[in-house]
């Protein structure tokens, strides 16, 4: 049992007269080199709709007359649904306007009946199939662009920064509307070129950014910069600047792709670090010099054997009590031992005794 084995070419004969179909099939059999050819025929302007609504021909081959009705408007209903079949319209004279009509409303190709031959036939068919082949790919071709297209705004959309296009007076193009949330400007000031990206950056950061952008020109198109902007409402923001350079056959700058991102929070919460960092060195710095005035009572202390005061580093001799109390956390209260009152206050003791 052999294998059945689709169609290599699919076409189908849209005419009422049965004569013209079938010298139109001699002339397909005899002209295409096709051994898997499937050659429908429909006589009538609806069968002709249900089969190409039923059937993905490669060619139809459409004649103008179909009883009450006409190839042209049979052409209309097919293109209006979406079908992208090649057409060959067919007329019995050679009538330019009626030929010019039937490609303006979606034919491929036009032929007069008494002009036709196996070769001239076979051309046409392989030309519409040819630009047909084309016309997919450029089809093809759009929508994966735009596929791209929106791939990539939506990628923008979703990125934390202002996504950019600029050139080398600083004008600029953003593709998206999120500079306006960032600087309180209208995308339309940069896009007209109203404005331009130096008339927000602070004067006194133009220059370090100019330079950097020259280094960049000079080694590999590459840079990097911070800088501040005063926004619409006058606050000042920093912005993290990233870009590539693109030159021109000659070496002439000719446009820069880049982001822009808004580093503000992350500016202040470095700063809140640094002063935090200043004052723990100031606790620790405190506490040293605390420790350090400590330790000094640990080390040898010169004092009188008589009086019992003690000499500082400078010389002097002052009271333990006032050098103890300058050096450490302890205080003094005063009281007599006993061995003290029986020395100084006898009297005292044998009142005591009585």
């Amino acid at each position: 049992m052999s294998e059945h084995k689709p169609a290599n070419l699919r076409i189908l004969i849209v005419d009422d007269d049965q004569d013209d179909v079938l010298l139109v099939k001699d002339y397909i059999y005899e002209g295409i080199n096709e051994s898997l050819l499937q050659l429908d025929r429909a006589a009538t302007f609806q069968e002709a709709r249900n089969r190409i609504a039923k059937t993905a021909y490669d060619v139809c081959l459409l004649d103008y007359q179909l009883g009450q009705e006409n190839g042209l408007e049979l052409i209309e209903i097919i293109r209006r649904a979406d079908v992208k079949t090649p057409i060959i319209f067919l007329t019995g004279k050679g009538d330019e306007e009626l030929a010019v009509n039937a490609l303006k409303v979606g034919a491929s190709d036009y032929l007069v009946k008494g002009r036709l031959s196996p070769e001239i036939l076979a051309n046409s068919i392989r030309y519409v199939l040819e630009l047909a082949r084309k016309e997919e790919e450029r089809r093809a071709a759009r929508e994966a662009l735009k596929k791209s297209e929106e791939n990539y705004r939506m990628l923008v959309n979703n990125l934390p920064a202002m996504v950019y296009k600029g050139y080398a007076d600083w004008s600029m193009d953003f593709y998206d509307d999120k500079v306006e949330l960032i600087t309180g400007y209208q995308k339309e000031e940069f896009d007209s070129r109203r404005m331009k990206w130096c008339d927000v950056l602070l004067p006194e950061d133009q220059e370090k950014a100019k330079q950097e952008f020259i280094y960049a020109l000079k080694t590999n198109l590459i840079f990097r910069r911070e800088y501040r902007i005063r926004t619409h409402s006058k606050e000042i923001i920093w912005i993290h600047d990233k870009g590539q350079i693109v030159c021109d056959p000659s070496g002439q700058v000719e446009y820069i792709a880049g982001v822009f991102f808004d580093i503000t929070p992350l500016k202040e919460a470095r700063l809140k670090r640094r002063e935090a960092e200043k004052e723990r060195e100031k606790v620790i710095g405190e506490l040293k010099e605390a420790l350090a005035q400590v330790k000094t009572l640990k080390g040898l202390l010169p004092i009188c054997a008589n009086c019992k005061n003690i000499r500082d580093k400078k010389g002097s001799w002052r009271q333990m009590e006032s050098y103890i109390r300058e050096h450490s956390q302890a205080d003094f209260s005063h009281s007599i031992c006993p061995e003290c009152v029986k020395k100084l206050y006898p009297e005292y003791l044998h009142e005591k005794e009585e």
